[in-house]
């Protein structure tokens, strides 16, 4: 087994999923590219996502207390990657994707995800004061599930099938994106316990 070292913190970034985030400002659909958002509570059914307090989608999830989160299959990497790389202030980005609503107007969807989420903003929780030190500091929003929509094409009898459309994953050392490779293994597999009971 090869020896630990100790690296730079910007090694640090695991291996971390990619989605898509919509939201809706003064009737201007805009989209942004976000590796950070988790799921964080089964009931209610919670997600949060990280956004810089400078950014448009900022403004708008303040605003509006709803956005969407779209997680997309590797084939649109290209408008994935432009839709984080462009200002919502400057650019149109409705156009990078084919867009579709269901209960609230402030929280487009995207046609063809493996999944679109609908989230209700139910809390949120300023991680670093934004100055001059901090330029890019973050507020981490908290949304209730209100609406899940789904490609047909992902849903399986085990439920979705993530191996089949590929998600979009992201790391920052190497700077790339990636996808999910073979199945590696069952979870909650009762044979792993007895590396602890033998």
């Amino acid at each position: 087994m090869s020896k630990m070292i100790k690296v730079e913190k910007m090694v640090v970034d695991p291996v971390l999923p990619v989605a898509v985030i919509g939201t809706k400002m003064d009737g201007q659909i805009n989209f942004m590219t976000a590796s950070w958002f988790t799921r964080l509570e089964v009931d209610p059914y919670l997600f949060g996502v990280s956004v810089q307090k400078q950014h448009f989608t900022h403004k708008a999830i303040t605003e509006n207390k709803s956005f969407s989160i779209n997680i997309l299959p590797i084939d649109l990497v290209p408008q994935v990657d432009a839709s984080g790389m462009l200002s919502g202030k400057e650019h149109n980005k409705e156009k990078l994707f084919d867009v579709f609503f269901e209960n609230d107007e402030n929280a487009p969807m995207i046609k063809g995800s493996i999944l679109s989420i609908e989230c209700e903003m139910v809390n949120s929780l300023s991680l670093v004061e934004r100055d001059e030190s901090h330029p890019r500091a973050h507020t981490f929003f908290v949304g209730e599930l209100k609406n899940a929509w789904s490609d047909e094409d992902a849903i399986d009898k085990n439920g979705l099938d993530f191996q089949k459309l590929k998600p979009i994953l992201w790391t920052w050392s190497p700077m790339k994106y990636w996808t999910i490779g073979e199945e590696a293994g069952q979870p909650w597999n009762p044979e792993n316990k007895k590396l602890l009971t033998r």
